[in-house]
């Protein structure tokens, strides 16, 4: 016991768990006890209450049977009912099987000794009572069954049901002293319960006032003399001679002191070596802190110059160029406002942060301004001034404005523009100024590439204006199949309203738009792939083209190919409206072939009355007749010679046409009439 209170003393977690399992195992016993003893009563109860409810259910059934059979038996006295025989042994089975239940139950001596009685009852009944009375009703000797009947037999059936009522009572009665017995104990236990939390009470403020004692009370002495050595006094520990955690802990913490007091002077040293070390890291801190700004302000500026570089590169349009340029040199220089010309003919400009009045201004100084000095040097100046009241804003202190004439020289050291950037209140040094050229040798590259894009611009648009004048339809394929470029004419002629000049036209969008447009398709594109695919040593036929919508015309297609080095580059493709040659041809066929019908007609007739006239003997009158109708063929063909004579002045325009009267019936009736015979003369006027 002496060991344990040693392991304890040691250690204020073993005494404090040993208290705590002390108490827990109270309360667990505790509980313990209590619920036993409360299912123990429970239980008791229950049994006896489980067992008293079968017995009265029993004894009630044995009661309800019996009465049965004496109900069932009268029955078939009176009436000799086969029916009320069988459910007088159906009602026997169910006694018998009832007594068997009640008997396996733990009975009382006075109820074995009712059972027997009832056993022995019931065997006499069916012995000898029933089969006597039975025989009585058989024979119909009812006297002899009244006279046996009141012998006593009925007196053993009342005797049972009195027992049953009796029995009732005493179950109830039985039950109710259960019930107080039950509600005793509960009273019982619950006093001894409560008595029980008193205990437990009483032992935990014991447990908590010995926790106090051994832990609040040492750390609330080691706070003190930790707070008196926090305020530069020596401390004193009265906890130095206990064995446990608060022991080694006011050890550990007077050993700490006592340490801290003989190192404090190293500290102290080494605390103002360390503030030397400090001074000298701010020190270094500072130069990286400036060196880190100067990369953040150089990286700053090579991203505001990549800006620049790239949008000289994103676009070919002179005024957006320029715009792009003055506003990203005014960021990359840190400029305020700023403005470029170019030194052309039309004297383009474009500023940032500058009004229409000033840019006016500027332009108006160019040929006696500090820009003549940058002419001449081919140099950056900076012109210093006193900054206007607009410049100064709500400044009312005195201030300059510093601004850079930039030129922009060409690879053969011609001024090509001029950019003039300007600072309020900040100067430009020589560094920026050298940045500041290098600079505006990129825009220099950027401007030459401007004007070589307008040079070749003005170029194709002079090549396009002079295929525009042409009559016929050009169509330029380079070798891939792909249209470059087509004239206006083109564009009428086939419908290619939607497609631009300049846009490029896949040879199978052409194929698609020309199929509703023309009626052989199939034979234009065999023609169009032929042509594509000549290498240009050979010749080939022109095709020629019908369309049909919106009306019918007439192209003649041909191809021609380009040749660079020797080398085939593209195709030219040109579409001629022929529509008038063509109906002028036709009409040309179709004139032809009336003039061949209207001339054979008169001439048969001539040839055929000459030969009868040669060849036969006529009479003079038939003579004169045929001499007649050849003189009117003649007349005829005569006149249908003038017609076509005079069609051709017509055409020609050099027909001269006199206006006569003449009878329209006349007219109209002579074509039919000059073939009858004695009527070939032609209608009078």
């Amino acid at each position: 016991m002496s060991e344990i209170r040693q392991i304890l003393k040691k250690s204020i977690t073993r005494r404090f768990t040993a208290m705590m399992l002390t108490l827990l195992s109270l309360l667990v016993a505790g509980a313990a006890i209590v619920l036993y003893m409360n299912y123990s009563a429970f239980s008791q109860y229950q049994t006896t209450l489980k067992a008293s409810m079968e017995k009265r259910v029993l004894v009630e059934q044995i009661v309800e049977h019996t009465n049965q059979i004496f109900f069932r038996a009268r029955g078939y006295y009176a009436f000799l009912n086969p029916n009320e025989y069988n459910q007088l042994f159906v009602e026997k089975q169910k006694l018998e099987q009832a007594i068997a239940a009640y008997k396996k139950l733990q009975l009382t001596s006075q109820e074995q000794v009712v059972v027997s009685s009832i056993e022995s009852f019931q065997s006499n009944f069916f012995t000898n009572i029933f089969p006597l009375a039975s025989g009585y009703a058989k024979a119909g000797d009812y006297e002899a069954l009244r006279a046996f009947s009141s012998s006593g037999v009925n007196q053993e059936v009342n005797n049972l049901m009195s027992y049953a009522a009796n029995y009732k009572k005493q179950n109830e009665q039985l039950l109710l002293q259960e019930n107080r017995t039950l509600f005793a104990n509960v009273i019982s236990q619950s006093q001894w319960f409560v008595l029980y939390i008193v205990v437990v009470l009483i032992f935990s403020i014991w447990v908590t006032r010995r926790t106090t004692r051994d832990i609040g009370a040492p750390l609330e002495r080691l706070s003190v003399e930790a707070d008196r050595f926090s305020r530069g006094e020596l401390p004193h520990f009265q906890d130095l001679h206990r064995v446990d955690e608060i022991g080694n802990l006011a050890r550990s913490l007077d050993y700490l002191i006592r340490q801290i007091q003989v190192k404090e002077e190293t500290l102290m040293a080494q605390n103002e070596e360390l503030q030397a070390q400090q001074d000298e890291l701010m020190m270094q801190q500072e130069e990286l802190q400036e060196a880190l700004a100067k990369m953040e302000d150089n990286e700053r500026y090579l991203q505001k110059r990549n800006r620049l570089i790239q949008s000289l590169a994103n676009t070919l349009d002179k005024q957006e160029l320029l715009q792009s340029i003055i506003r990203n040199i005014v960021e990359v220089m840190d400029a305020d406002k700023g403005v470029i010309v170019l030194m052309n003919t039309d004297q383009d400009v474009s500023s940032f942060g500058v009004s229409e009045l000033g840019v006016d201004q500027f332009l108006r100084g160019l040929d006696h301004g500090p820009l003549v000095r940058v002419q001449e040097t081919r140099e950056p100046y900076v012109l210093v001034r006193e900054s206007t009241d607009a410049e100064r804003g709500y400044q009312e202190a005195y201030s300059q404005t510093y601004e850079l004439y930039l030129p922009v020289l060409h690879a053969d050291q011609e001024l090509v523009a001029c950019i003039v950037v300007s600072r309020i209140g900040r100067s430009l040094s020589p560094q920026e100024q050298q940045m500041a050229m290098g600079l505006s040798k990129q825009i220099s590259l950027s401007l030459d590439k401007l004007a070589m894009h307008e040079e070749t611009e003005k170029q194709r648009q002079i090549t396009q204006d002079m295929l525009d004048t042409i009559q016929e339809g050009v169509q330029l394929v380079d070798n891939n199949g792909v249209t470059v470029q087509v004239n206006r004419t083109f564009r009428e002629l086939l419908q290619f309203d939607q497609c631009p000049a300049g846009q490029p036209l896949e040879l199978s969008g052409y194929f698609r738009h020309m199929d509703g447009l023309i009626c052989d398709h199939q034979e234009l594109v065999a023609f169009v792939k032929t042509a594509l695919s000549e290498d240009g040593t050979g010749g080939f036929a022109t095709h020629l083209i019908e369309l049909t919508h919106p009306h019918v015309r007439y192209i003649q297609l041909y191809a021609e190919h380009l040749f660079r080095d020797q080398k085939k580059w593209g195709t030219l493709l040109v579409y001629r409206d022929i529509t008038k040659e063509y109906e002028i041809d036709q009409m040309k066929s179709e004139f032809v072939s009336t003039v061949s019908h209207e001339l054979r007609t008169p001439l048969a007739s001539v040839l055929g009355f000459a030969e009868l006239l040669l060849n036969k003997e006529l009479k003079p009158e038939r003579q004169q007749r045929y001499m007649t109708a050849i003189y009117q063929e003649a007349k005829r063909l005569t006149a249908l010679i003038n017609d076509f004579l005079d069609l051709q002045r017509m055409e020609s325009g050099r027909q001269s046409y006199e206006e006569e009267q003449f009878a329209i019936d006349q007219l109209i009736n002579w074509p039919g009439s000059i073939h009858r015979p004695g009527n070939r003369a032609r209608p009078s006027r």
